[in-house]
């Protein structure tokens, strides 16, 4: 809340002076109340719906790319490991960098919103692209297609979505409210998730009377990516203008104008990673992120090769499954963030995970215990993983929000664009590394024929293990890295309050110099001037 301006003061009326100071006194004492305000459940809500273009293109990406562009489409996996790669690359360039500007750059929508305006009318164009390459292209100019319009779904998802995290963050300074902002949008993440599985499959790539897999009917892919991409453009708008009006609150002014903004990211950039809670949080999520989508690019390979499941039923049930349960979780663990620390909640739902993923290879396919063609251990296992993992669509944004604070009190400035700008870049690169692995592993480790419907037994069981084992492994050892995070509610608490009072000194200082100023200045002019003393 801004201060009302102080009165100016007459030498000849103290009393006023007084009473102007205790006014100011008890406007400083709010100060505290108001930073740790409470968000409507309608901003909520419609905050939450920006998440769901994110959930879209993530799930979507995750599923189908490697299977629409290698088993579909007849590209090596090598090439779209190579494609995907460039694309980490150039995430690795532009994220950081919205998220500097975004701190930096205020216009007429405020420092978030024109940025988020600017991404939700550009990604769903550009996703509807990413599906829908011409007929007859040669290898090369589909690699050609594959490479550019990956890297414009990047960039706009990229412009929408790290303001939009930071915007999250400055929504409350409340530490439960923090977690309880970070829900909603996990639970409109989760929505998005469920719709998009539970559509694609059985609106897009129906059972055919003649038999076949209905995944390789390419006008599927087509239809899909216009209908994802409506739907994202749609819902990133509704966020955008549902929120416009808490830009007030996004006010923070740092020090440095937007002049010097390449110094300033590379400043921001290093300061960020010298924080050690966020370097943890930052490598434990990457690594966490990097197993699970290798373990969701190779699921329906998995499901395909491994437990000989085919059927565009079984795998909507199959996902759904994932995410019906992380819907449960996200109102569990919502709850149990008010009696348990953020950080071993983190390594729970990890270290669960990890368990439940690598107990797939172990009990599933040809001479194992559940065998192959067997759903409902399918659906038993994936809901579990989905309930555990949902820890981590609610956690690490919540601690982001208290990381920023505590950067702001040991360098005085808030950073949550650069700080979510490098977490969204973590989050990226480990996309994009995942597919860069799974398919170079299907290639040489696999051995698998691209287009061709059967496959060899060794070729089957690699598959297994690419799938379950190395994304437990990788899961365990993020688990590892959430240990050394040190902040909890109490040295969060500290450092709001630290904060409150240098906010309170500031303002202090602020008043006391306009007071000076409006004092007026006594001279006494003589006689000869004016033949009176002033």
């Amino acid at each position: 809340m801004s201060l009302k301006p102080p009165v100016k003061i007459l030498d000849s009326e103290p009393h006023h002076e007084e009473h102007t100071v205790q006014v100011m006194a008890e406007e400083i004492e709010k100060i505290p109340l108001q930073v740790a305000r409470r968000v409507g459940l309608w901003v909520k809500v419609v905050y939450g719906i920006g998440q769901v273009p994110n959930a879209m293109k993530g799930i979507l990406f995750g599923i189908f790319s490697l299977y629409f562009y290698t088993t579909v489409m007849g590209l090596s996996g090598s090439l779209v490991g190579i494609a995907m790669a460039i694309g980490l690359v150039w995430d690795a360039i532009i994220d950081p960098v919205i998220g500097t500007l975004s701190d930096n750059v205020e216009g007429r929508l405020g420092k978030r919103h024109g940025f988020m305006l600017l991404g939700a009318a550009g990604m769903g164009v550009s996703f509807w692209a990413y599906f829908s390459p011409p007929d007859n292209l040669s290898t090369y100019a589909l690699f050609a297609w594959l490479l550019v319009t990956n890297l414009l779904v990047r960039t706009m998802t990229s412009i929408f979505g790290i303001p939009y995290y930071a915007l999250g963050a400055e929504l409350s300074e409340d530490y439960h409210e923090r977690t309880s902002v970070s829900a909603f949008r996990s639970a409109f993440a989760l929505a998005g998730t469920l719709m998009t599985v539970a559509l694609s499959f059985i609106l897009f790539f129906p059972e055919t009377t003649h038999g076949g897999d209905p995944k390789l009917n390419i006008e599927g892919y087509w239809a899909m990516g216009l209908f994802s991409g409506l739907v994202m453009t749609l819902a990133g708008l509704v966020s955008m203008f549902g929120t416009l009006s808490y830009r007030q609150f996004v006010c923070h002014k740092n020090k440095s104008p937007f002049t010097g903004t390449l110094h300033r990211f590379f400043a921001n950039t290093m300061l960020a990673l010298r924080n050690p809670s966020f370097r943890m949080l930052f490598i434990s999520y990457s690594i966490f992120f990097l197993g699970t989508v290798v373990n969701a690019t190779l699921s329906i390979h998995f499901l395909t090769y491994y437990v000989r499941i085919t059927s565009s039923k079984a795998l909507s049930l199959f996902h759904l499954s994932f995410f019906v349960a992380a819907l449960v979780g996200v109102v569990f663990w919502l709850r149990a963030s008010r009696m348990i620390e953020k950080r071993w909640l983190y390594f729970a739902g990890t270290l669960s995970t990890s368990i439940v993923m690598g107990c797939a290879f172990l009990v599933l396919g040809e001479g194992r215990l559940f065998g192959t063609g067997n759903l409902l251990p399918l659906l038993i296992g994936h809901g579990i993983a989905g309930f555990f993992a949902s820890v981590l669509w609610i956690i690490p944004a919540s601690m982001i929000a208290d990381i920023a604070d505590e950067d702001e009190l040991l360098n005085g400035e808030r950073r949550e664009g650069t700080f979510f700008g490098l977490f969204y870049f973590g989050e990226q690169i480990a996309a994009g590394a995942s597919v860069l692995v799974a398919g170079v592993l299907i290639d040489w480790f696999a051995g698998l024929i691209p287009g061709q419907t059967h496959q060899s037994a060794i070729t089957i069981s690699r598959i297994g293990m690419l799938y379950s084992l190395l994304p437990s492994a990788l899961l365990g050892i993020g688990a590892l890295f959430i240990m050394r995070y040190s902040l909890d509610q109490h040295k969060v608490i500290a450092i709001q309050l630290e904060l409150a009072k240098a906010q309170t000194l500031q303002k202090q200082f602020v008043f006391n110099h306009d007071l000076q100023d409006s004092k007026p200045t006594h001279k006494k002019r003589t006689s000869l001037e004016t033949g009176e003393a002033i």
